[in-house]
């Protein structure tokens, strides 16, 4: 037995001489994640975030839209069958809105939504209380309007008018976001500034350490501007939609025809994904 003990050792210490040689000529594995990796990480990150998934479904919403609208002469099996879809994802992001009320109550609750701590204090107000504030209450309005749609036998409301009061707490959240988004606009402009100013004096006196660390600092204040710059494109876009969808008639007399409200919708839809993926992307 000790014969076959030493035997299995020196059996082993060669088997690891040899695994340890083979290692060695093996080449280097290349641990930098491919193309596909990335896209699939992004689009985890994405989908697995109530807030972009309704993101990505507003793409399949007003891009169906879209396409029915722009072959409704020529197709007539195509486009009403896109118009179908375009119904149904509709209503579908209106059961994602369930979570939007503890949402926007931990938002008022917590100042989360004005996104960071600014300078300007007034940022943080508008966030809590323009902006949480009115969504507080346009979430169960959403909700009462969809039971109404969907269940009219059991709630009996009228679901148009309900929906035209939660947009127009909507068209109040709209307004906060553009005055909020102003305002941080502003604040990093200024931050930005000075940073360059600051740089200029250092590199005057050479500072390495100072030159290093400057263009990552410059980078991180542009992105956070360009993000800010396209939530004002998006409040933009936003605004004459809620405009219209506030007002008691817009069911039967709206604003805005077809066209040109749902052109802005899906304008805003593809700025949104964009605006998100250059988020998780940079």
């Amino acid at each position: 037995f000790d014969g076959d003990d030493g035997a299995t050792r020196n059996g082993d210490a060669a088997n690891n001489c040899e695994e340890t040689h083979i290692l060695k000529e093996l080449p280097t594995r290349n641990t930098t994640p491919s193309t596909l990796d990335k896209v699939l990480a992004t689009f985890g990150s994405f989908s697995g975030s109530t807030f972009t998934a309704d993101q990505g479904l507003k793409i399949l919403q007003w891009s169906s839209w879209a396409i029915s609208y722009a072959t409704q002469s020529k197709h007539k099996n195509l486009s009403p069958s896109l118009r179908k879809l375009y119904n149904e994802v509709s209503m579908t992001r209106y059961v994602l809105r369930f979570y939007g009320f503890l949402q926007s109550l931990e938002g008022y609750r917590s100042g989360s939504w004005a996104g960071g701590t600014w300078d300007n204090a007034l940022i943080a107000k508008i966030a809590k209380y323009l902006m949480a504030g009115s969504m507080i209450f346009y979430y169960p309005l959403e909700y009462v309007a969809y039971a109404g749609w969907q269940m009219p036998q059991l709630v009996r409301v009228n679901a148009n008018k309900v929906s035209a009061i939660s947009c127009g707490f909507w068209t109040l959240y709209i307004i906060g976001d553009f005055w909020a988004s102003c305002l941080k606009w502003k604040e990093l402009k200024k931050k930005l500034g000075d940073l360059r100013e600051e740089f200029a004096g250092k590199k005057r006196n050479d500072d390495k350490e100072a030159i290093t660390d400057f263009p990552k600092e410059e980078n991180a204040l542009i992105n956070r501007i360009r993000h800010i710059k396209l939530q004002l494109l998006r409040c933009l876009l936003f605004i004459l939609p809620s405009i219209n969808w506030s007002l008691p008639n817009w069911a039967t007399d709206p604003l805005l025809s077809e066209l040109p409200l749902n052109g802005l919708m899906l304008v805003e839809a593809y700025t949104s994904v964009y605006q998100s993926l250059r988020s998780m992307c940079s």
